[in-house]
């Protein structure tokens, strides 16, 4: 029970009561709340600034509060890319024109972890074993499946989003040009060229869109054909 100081009003004490019951000692933290913090702190400042010293400052608490919720770093990390995940990624339809539902699958996959390049290459090399992962990927087999893909497709064509979406969003093309045209005209002329007229502003979005549209063609090749299907 809390008390209220003796020699005040009631309702001095009353108030007094309030306060102290709305003000815990600490922030309240979750697991969602951390993961954020912890991303937030990577998209600024890098992940090798992702420490429990630096995340517990974030939060405004002692470093052990952290591990109340947070077991450890590849812990913290499944969180983190759970949250990526859930925030970004569609449901898979069963019905209506599969190409474009994967295509924009596909889209929405790049574009959720473009926006947080610092975590990516550690992200794409850990396990699959999150729950929410594992419903990302248990829907798009399921829409692959519906859509009369068999298994040795299915892995193959998620396999090749995942190499396309991924490696778009790890290495953007055009940021490896730092230099002005003319300056490889001499050594460069052809690289030189391109670059002048290329439009190499939206060469990254081009490329990309390009070679969607070069997969999906090639999914529909190894689709099954089924007469009695109707869904297309």
């Amino acid at each position: 029970m809390f008390h209220a100081p003796v020699g005040l009003s009631s309702a001095t004490r009353f108030k007094h009561t309030q306060f102290t019951l709305a003000r815990p000692s600490t922030p309240l933290l979750s697991r969602a709340r951390i993961a954020r913090a912890a991303l937030e702190l990577i998209d600024e400042q890098g992940f090798d600034a992702l420490t429990t010293r630096r995340l517990a400052r974030r939060l405004g608490v002692r470093d052990p509060s952290l591990y109340n919720h947070i077991s450890s770093r590849d812990d913290l990390l499944d969180e983190v890319h759970a949250l990526i995940i859930d925030e970004e990624l569609p449901p898979m339809p069963l019905h209506g024109d599969w190409r474009e539902a994967l295509a924009e699958f596909a889209r929405s996959y790049r574009r959720a972890f473009a926006r947080h390049p610092h975590v990516i290459a550690t992200i794409a090399r850990r396990p699959i074993s999150t729950p929410v992962s594992l419903r990302v990927y248990e829907d798009l087999f399921r829409f692959l499946e519906h859509h009369r893909f068999d298994a040795p497709a299915v892995l193959a064509i998620t396999a090749a989003i995942d190499f396309l979406c991924l490696g778009a969003a790890i290495e953007p093309f055009a940021a490896g040009y730092v230099r002005a045209p003319s300056e490889y005209e001499d050594d460069y002329p052809h690289l030189a060229r391109a670059l002048k007229d290329g439009e190499l502003e939206s060469a990254d979005e081009r490329g990309f869109e390009l070679a969607l549209a070069a997969l999906l063609d090639r999914f529909a090749l190894i689709r099954r054909s089924d007469p009695a299907r109707t869904t297309q």
